[in-house]
């Protein structure tokens, strides 16, 4: 029993992280209704970004917030190329820009930080053991932060003038028009919050995944199926959804590795089916409802 409770542990730890990533794909679809597959990239960046900064001996805080900042300046440069300068591209030339940017990052990642994992020293090296369970300062860290940015994004987007008008804009791009909201600016600001809360996810989880310059496939696909789980639109479901898709991993390595050392290498496709059967479970319950 100290054995799944410690499994669980870890993988609210992992999945609120991923939960991070689906909260960024849920309010970029819901707003603009573009796919973003750069967002793992984000991610990476965020974490990458920091190493390279704590090793230059910046203060770790310092660090992580130039990181954020950077990135954010990056979400937003791609939220302009998404949408276009005119903003008349269409969803499906969005969704391959977004691609074609996310190995062009990968690719400059390579070039820039080599192809060997990158990490730097958690928030504390002091654990908290809870009737043998094993509790990380950095786990907490990440579970609070991830909380406190799904309910700041719901809170915005349901209570505000400015989530009204986000929203707006992807029910009726004409009517946001009228009234003088351009998908241009909307693209541009969704993408730069998205990438923001993509790269604190990064970067909080990088002390204990470490990140590589592919790392980025991995988060872009279980961040997706988080906010898949939300059907793309939904903040809450997505938080969710993220955390599900975090120990259903840790439970398949944990559990997994006793059956064959490279239960590791099919977590991530074992979780997906596990995500796959609670969507259309929750899909066939929509339906007869």
């Amino acid at each position: 029993m100290t054995e799944f409770i410690q499994l669980v542990v870890i993988g609210l730890s992992t999945g609120s992280a991923f939960a991070l990533v689906g909260i960024s794909f849920a309010l970029i679809f819901r707003t603009t209704n573009i796919v973003n597959f750069a967002q793992g990239a984000f991610a990476v960046l965020g974490g990458q970004f920091t190493v390279w900064l704590v090793d230059k001996e910046w203060p770790t805080a310092a660090a992580a917030i130039v990181a954020v900042l950077l990135v954010t300046a990056v979400g937003a440069l791609v939220g302009l190329l998404a949408v276009g300068i005119r903003g008349l591209t269409t969803p499906l030339a969005s969704l391959v820009i977004t691609l074609g940017v996310a190995f062009a990052i990968q690719a400059l990642q390579l070039l820039s930080f080599g192809d060997r994992p990158h990490t730097y020293p958690a928030i504390s090296d002091r654990v908290w053991t809870v009737q043998g369970v094993v509790v990380q300062p950095q786990y907490v860290l990440i579970a609070a932060v991830t909380v406190a940015a799904t309910l700041m994004l719901t809170l915005v987007l349901r209570r505000t003038i400015i989530g009204y008008a986000l929203v707006a804009t992807s029910d009726s791009v004409r009517a946001a028009e009228l009234v003088g909201l351009s998908l241009r600016s909307v693209a541009v600001v969704t993408f730069a919050v998205s990438a923001l809360l993509s790269a604190i996810a990064g970067l909080l989880l990088t002390p204990i995944q470490p990140v590589n310059y592919d790392s980025d496939v991995g988060i872009a696909i279980n961040g997706f199926a988080a906010a898949a789980f939300g059907g793309l639109v939904s903040i809450r479901l997505a938080f969710l959804g993220g955390l599900v898709l975090g120990v259903a991993q840790q439970l398949v390595v944990g559990y997994g590795d006793a059956i064959t050392p490279q239960a590791r290498q099919y977590e991530l496709a074992a979780a997906l089916v596990i995500m796959l059967v609670l969507i259309g479970w929750r899909s066939r319950k929509e339906t007869v409802t």
